[in-house]
């Protein structure tokens, strides 16, 4: 970024930049967009609106896990540790569960534990009830919520405004409508990049036409607050689905692009504070889709996501096994003032890639697969090489796990 100070006079010496962690260059003017960059409406920034667009999107994502295992708990620990053991199978039981037929008896269970408490009935019949309302307003209980325009008018409008800086930048101009597949690196703790960059900006809509958003499916349709902002924003040229295979398959036999992240959780757990790395040397079922259905896959890197948040970084290996269920086993920490956010002081740069241009194979060989693995993970290598000077992250190095 810029200097803050104002021009300098003819013959002054303007003050040298500022240096940075991890060797990290300042990027272009704020303000200014590079020769790749999209244009951008010029208004005054205003943070205030960005904090409250946050304040809608990180806890749609994590309040109602929080108050699910705190009410399993809550209603469950009158009875000792047997009782927390119960509650907590009933809560794996209602996660796994798809309708209300299975659902309504767990949750008779949960809310019985809660009335025969010997100690504190009131508290734990009243968490008994919040998680059974929590169960109903999932997929397979309450009916999909109404579109709300509103909705999506100030989190595309106001969401990039509570960082220092959030561009989208890269091969914009040359996007197919469709038939693309846009793949996110890093997944970060949050997914700043692949939510304020990309699902959430008109630009990215601008350039790419329709794109489906796809992301973990317990949290698109198991997370009741998460499920009302995913449906209060679905438009026709944006919809935010669940990464399986139903899923892709669907967008790619009507020929939709799609957008996602093929680290997902491991991401999450590989993340750590300043390093840029990303899980994909074992994934490779994405690659297969894209050669049966002969899709375009652009690399999509973000460069600062790993300095949204700090996070814990002991344990990696079994954390990472655990994750394979996928289970994000991550603590992170923010916004000092509130740690939930990501550090309103980051910066997150997105780069989208050239394609890679897959063929047509509806049935690709093992060797196949391999093959467009290698040339793709080359294809991301050389977007991080060639981006990070210009993003700002000169010296920066990209581990691929």
């Amino acid at each position: 970024s810029s200097s803050r100070a104002g021009t300098p006079e003819q013959g002054d010496i303007p003050p040298a930049p500022r240096a940075r962690c991890r060797g990290r260059a300042p990027g272009p003017p704020l303000g200014a967009m590079p020769p790749t960059a999209t244009a951008t409406e010029i208004r005054p920034k205003n943070f205030r609106k960005g904090l409250l667009a946050h304040l809608i999107l990180v806890p749609s994502w994590t309040v109602a896990p929080a108050l699910l295992l705190g009410g399993l708990v809550t209603t469950g620990a009158p009875h000792g540790w047997k009782g927390v053991t119960l509650a907590m199978g009933l809560g794996a039981g209602l996660v796994q569960s798809r309708t209300m037929t299975v659902r309504g008896p767990l949750c008779l269970a949960v809310v019985g534990m809660g009335l025969a408490a010997p100690t504190g009935r009131a508290l734990a019949a009243t968490s008994a009830v919040i998680c059974s309302v929590l169960a109903w307003l999932c997929k397979g209980g309450k009916a999909d919520w109404q579109r709300n325009p509103a909705v999506w008018d100030f989190l595309s409008r106001w969401r990039a405004d509570y960082y220092e800086q959030a561009e989208l930048r890269g091969n914009l101009d040359g996007l197919a409508k469709d038939k693309s597949c846009f793949a996110f690196h890093p997944h970060g703790c949050l997914a700043a990049g692949f939510t304020i960059n990309g699902c959430y900006n008109p630009e990215f809509i601008k350039a790419a036409g329709k794109v489906n958003w796809l992301c973990d499916a317990n949290l698109r349709y198991k997370n009741p607050f998460f499920r009302w902002m995913c449906d209060a924003c679905r438009r026709d040229d944006h919809a935010i689905l669940a990464a399986d295979k139903a899923s892709f398959t669907k967008c790619m036999k009507e020929g939709e692009s799609i957008a996602f992240l093929p680290g997902g959780f491991q991401d999450a757990v590989a993340h750590a504070y300043g390093k840029d790395c990303t899980v994909l040397k074992k994934r490779k079922g994405f690659i297969k889709y894209c050669l049966q259905y002969g899709y375009k896959l652009h690399p999509v890197y973000t460069f600062g996501e790993s300095e949204t948040y700090y996070t814990f970084t002991g344990l990696r290996k079994l954390r990472m096994k655990i994750s394979e269920q996928n289970i994000p086993m991550i603590a992170f920490f923010g916004w000092t003032l509130f740690p939930l956010l990501p550090r309103p002081q980051s910066k997150i740069i997105t780069y989208v890639g050239p394609a890679v241009d897959f063929p047509h194979k509806p049935e690709p060989s093992k060797e196949d697969i391999d093959e467009w693995h290698r040339k793709y993970m080359e294809a991301l290598g050389k977007l991080f090489n060639d981006s990070r000077a210009e993003a700002g992250w000169p010296t920066a190095e990209l581990e691929i796990c």
